[in-house]
């Protein structure tokens, strides 16, 4: 899956003449916590809340209300933004976009492509693409069946699930407690799993966990 296919592409963007204010009000008024620094269409910045909350705490407390919200207001986007962004290519994976996110700790990634921004992927888009890979928001069954980790295994599994005529809706994998194991985690399109889940255990393949999901 493709970053060109998941990522965001009608940007709110901002230059860098803009006043931290206007940034501030726009941000808040659109629910967004990056605000992208263009030049024409070439990224330059970006504008966090955390450089916002940042420029607003570094004017000396000892002036006055009046002069502390003139100085503020003369402030630009330029002034405040981060300059080291981060970027990458709308054609690598979402998982690879995932682990930049992760490793930097960071809550975005815009999407540069010749030189130009094209979009932006965030945390929040990731947890979007992770309910619907693995299906949460479909009504169906959930199982977690255990089995070797070897090739072929999970072509078992599918083929019983098959015997039953049911569709699959997602599948994932992850390592078991048990060393030389893999715990298969079904989303399956029925409410009637019973008959799945004695087939797979007559099969040799431990069901863990299973219920309804509504």
């Amino acid at each position: 899956m493709l970053v060109r296919k998941k990522m965001k592409k009608d940007l709110i963007t901002i230059t860098k003449d803009e006043r931290m204010t206007t940034a501030r009000k726009i941000m808040k008024e659109k629910n967004i916590r990056h605000l992208p620094v263009v030049d024409g269409k070439k990224l330059i910045g970006l504008v966090t809340n955390m450089d916002i909350r940042k420029a607003e705490a570094s004017p000396a407390t000892s002036l006055e209300i009046r002069e502390l919200h003139y100085l503020l207001d003369k402030l630009t986007a330029g002034e405040i933004m981060t300059r080291n962004v981060i970027t990458i290519s709308p054609d690598i994976s979402v998982e690879e976009a995932t682990t930049l996110l992760h490793d930097n700790k960071i809550g975005c990634l815009p999407v540069v492509e010749d030189g130009n921004l094209v979009g932006m992927i965030t945390e929040n888009d990731v947890m979007e693409i992770l309910i619907e890979v693995m299906g949460m928001k479909e009504k169906g069954s959930r199982l977690e069946v255990v089995v070797e980790d070897k090739p072929g295994a999970l072509a078992d599994v599918t083929r019983i699930i098959k015997e039953h005529n049911v569709n699959i809706i997602s599948v994932v994998t992850d390592v078991a407690d048990e060393m030389g194991k893999r715990v298969v985690v079904f989303k399956l399109k029925t409410f009637y799993f019973e008959p799945i889940k004695k087939a797979l255990e007559a099969g040799g393949f431990p069901v863990q966990y299973a219920r309804i999901e509504k």
